[in-house]
């Protein structure tokens, strides 16, 4: 009796029997489907992907760096509450952190079948060139998810310790679990600084030091690749959470949803920002080295997806829908509204990030030759598929197998309580903060 309370407390309450059969089917088709292709990918190498020597790069690329950017972006609103202690964050702070990790191990996936030969890939690990970006690139993202590892670790191990002294919790584990927390705290801090040379500033910084390409050179591009992340993030925990409320039939916490509503409206803004300080000054300055490949990007053979992807659907249509959401909707939490603008954004992120690595190759870097162009295979879609099967198993079994859904002494609460509404006593109202906070560290205790 007592192991099954002690596994109810840790594991999250199952989903539907009807919940669970679309998320296996959604994941069965995706893998079926892309099965054959990825046995020719590993069997036979890059041969059926459309990337040339004019073009290296190609759609793994672009969804390698979507997931990173994915990967940083969840860190860093997960930094809002381990770190700047903001309690409007707390209901989704451990669900951002968890799926930083399963995100990041995604986007290496796709980079991993990017490489020629997979099994070289071990050689980035044990050998190092000191004068190679990609090798301090490879080096920070694995530090950076040993950081958000172990920081989600602490966060479980902090749920143990208030677990057990939930009778009558004396100073000495008050103690222990202000030490832990500020420990958290400290890993935070530290994986932040991380995201500026590791996801999501660093892969910008390593587009940016590409010399030949200049598209991305200049320092513009990391801080696009930065404001990139945190609009995914945003959206993508907007649906998320909301997604997974209705599952359990339970009701979103207002106060986090109208957090995330102005985090992603306040990057939206700064992204269109870094959108047009990337256009403007190669079309002012007329370089030829960027003019060029700006010009394929508003006039030329990407014009469509730059105008109705990125601008439309990346930047317009999201603020359009925000905005609706916000007079419509009770607390300007957004309903309907806020998911479709989500969607939305996560959508137009997908296209910017493809038309900056196909655009930034257009410019021939010999003069006199063709224009560079790329077209997706149909292999690559389907492998694309195949371990976007996978993300969606990985992301169904976090939340399944992790506590995600909840908020404990790491994100200020007495003890373990849902990240919804009406769950518990820690609920809050629209607009309001969660009181009773716990221990924050080591020298509250």
């Amino acid at each position: 009796m007592a192991s099954e309370t002690k596994r109810r407390r840790w594991l999250p309450a199952p989903f539907s029997r009807r919940a669970t059969i679309v998320w296996a089917a959604i994941v069965g088709v995706l893998l079926v489907a892309g099965a054959y292709f990825m046995y020719d990918r590993l069997a036979n190498g890059l041969g059926m992907a459309g990337a040339t020597n004019s073009v290296p790069w190609g759609l793994w690329v672009v969804v390698y760096i979507w997931f990173s950017g994915l990967a940083g972006g969840l860190y860093l609103l997960s930094a809002l509450v381990y770190l700047l202690r903001i309690p409007r964050f707390a209901p989704v702070a451990r669900m951002a952190l968890g799926l930083s990790v399963v995100s990041l191990v995604v986007s290496m996936i796709f980079i991993g079948i990017d490489l020629g030969a997979i099994r070289h890939s071990l050689g980035t690990l044990l050998f190092f060139h000191w004068s190679s970006p990609l090798a301090w690139e490879i080096k920070a993202y694995m530090f950076f998810m040993v950081v958000a590892v172990a920081q989600f670790v602490l966060v479980l191990l902090n749920d143990k310790r208030a677990a057990e002294a939930a009778g009558e919790p004396s100073m000495e584990s008050l103690r222990r679990r202000g030490n832990v927390n500020l420990a958290i705290r400290v890993l935070a801090g530290v994986g932040v600084a991380t995201s500026f040379v590791g996801p999501p500033g660093g892969t910008g910084m390593f587009f940016a030091a590409v010399k030949t390409r200049g598209l991305w050179e200049g320092g513009i591009t990391s801080v696009l690749f930065y404001v990139m992340a945190v609009v995914t993030a945003a959206a993508f925990l907007i649906v998320a959470y909301r997604l997974l409320a209705r599952l359990r039939g339970a009701r979103p916490d207002g106060s986090a949803l109208v957090g995330l509503n102005r985090v992603l409206a306040s990057s939206l803004f700064a992204l269109a920002f870094c959108v047009f300080f990337q256009i403007a000054p190669p079309l002012l300055s007329g370089d030829p080295a960027s003019a060029t490949a700006v010009g394929v990007l508003v006039s030329g053979s990407l014009a469509p997806l730059f105008w109705i992807g990125e601008i439309g659907l990346g930047l317009a249509v999201p603020a359009a829908l925000l905005a609706v959401g916000a007079f419509r909707s009770r607390c300007a939490a957004g309903g309907a509204w806020t998911v479709a603008a989500a969607v939305s954004a996560m959508a137009g992120i997908l296209a910017l990030r493809y038309v900056l690595v196909v655009a930034g190759f257009s410019v021939p870097l010999l003069g006199g030759m063709p224009l560079p162009a790329y077209v997706p295979t149909l292999g690559e879609a389907m492998v694309t598929l195949f371990v976007l099967g996978l993300a969606v198993g990985c992301y169904g079994l976090a939340v399944r197998l992790l506590p995600l859904e909840r908020r404990g002494a790491s994100e200020g609460e007495a003890r373990l309580e849902s990240s919804y509404e009406g769950a518990g006593s820690a609920a809050v109202s629209c607009g309001g903060v969660s009181t009773g906070k716990e221990v924050r560290d080591g020298s509250a205790a």
